[in-house]
């Protein structure tokens, strides 16, 4: 490519400045021709070509800032970033990195190594690391506050599953207190459980179990009781029992006709008295039972 200019006149120092835009590491010649207004020998032309500054700088690397990223299973995490290069000649231009993006990180710190080069091969390289850490606690599963029937005074043995599963190292052991199969007393106690992953992260949490006494005692009365009169009133005995799984003994309370009789027995009137009898225990619960005593004036045979 040439450049070249025509002019009148000069200054007296005869300068003469000319720019033209040409393709780096392209060849310019330029011919300049004066021709004098005044009588005066005319200058010869002269014509001189030089090569333009050479392209030598490499692109520019835009690198990601040292991403940390949390794990997402035992291999690691996906892990997708942008890296860019621009050069001041060809503008933007690709960048190859290793591993690429989109990748599988394993645990822990992994170097990416990336380069940009542009039309001349100048080459720029440069990495960053990305790192997959594990800050997530196992996950918890435990029961939803169960609800247990007493088996004793003491309570009942609870057994119970809980369970804990983490991102990267599957199923964790989970420690609790009171331990599963332990006696728990009547009433609500809270179950505290821990499990934690190979990087120490711990999940904690807790549960409720109650033991309840909602059994009614059972009660046992005689059957029919006959006996002989011995007079206006006749003493007879009887006995009622009752049994019940948390208390012990358990109360009982017999009524005849209305009026309160003894649980062993009592003074009956000639003829058949019905006895009710209620045994309640200490949390309420109830059992009712009745039987008849027939006090006669003649000989039974």
């Amino acid at each position: 490519a040439c450049a070249s200019s025509t002019f009148s006149s000069v200054s007296p120092s005869g300068s003469l400045t000319h720019t033209a835009t040409v393709t780096v590491g392209q060849y310019v010649c330029f011919e300049v021709q004066a021709t004098w207004s005044s009588p005066r020998t005319p200058m010869d032309s002269d014509k001189s070509c030089i090569q333009m500054i050479s392209d030598t700088t490499p692109p520019v690397l835009n690198l990601p800032n040292n991403p940390k990223i949390e794990a997402t299973g035992p291999n690691g995490a996906p892990v997708s970033y942008t890296a860019t290069a621009n050069d001041l000649v060809d503008g933007n231009v690709p960048v190859s990195c290793t591993p690429i993006s989109g990748s599988t990180f394993a645990l822990g710190p992994t170097t990416v190594n990336c380069s940009a080069k542009d039309s001349k091969n100048n080459t720029a390289n440069g990495s960053f690391t990305v790192t997959v850490e594990d800050t997530t606690p196992p996950t918890l599963n435990l029961p939803d506050d169960p609800t247990v029937e007493a088996t004793g005074p003491t309570g009942a043995p609870v057994s119970y599953t809980a369970t804990a599963n983490d991102l990267v190292d599957g199923n964790v052991s989970v420690t609790c207190t009171p331990t599963s199969g332990s006696t728990f007393a009547l009433g609500p106690t809270t179950v505290n459980c821990s499990a934690k992953d190979s990087k120490n992260n711990t999940a904690n949490g807790s549960f409720t179990v109650t033991v309840e006494d909602t059994t009614p005692p059972v009660i046992t009365s005689p059957s029919l009781i006959r006996t002989i009169s011995t007079g206006p009133t006749t003493p007879v005995s009887y006995s009622v029992t009752a049994t019940d799984a948390v208390t012990i003994p358990v109360p009982i309370v017999c009524t005849a006709d209305l009026n309160p009789v003894l649980a062993t027995g009592g003074n009956f009137a000639d003829g058949v008295t019905q006895v009710n009898c209620t045994a309640t225990d200490t949390a309420g619960n109830s059992s009712n039972d009745s039987f008849k005593v027939y006090v006669s004036k003649l000989t039974i045979t």
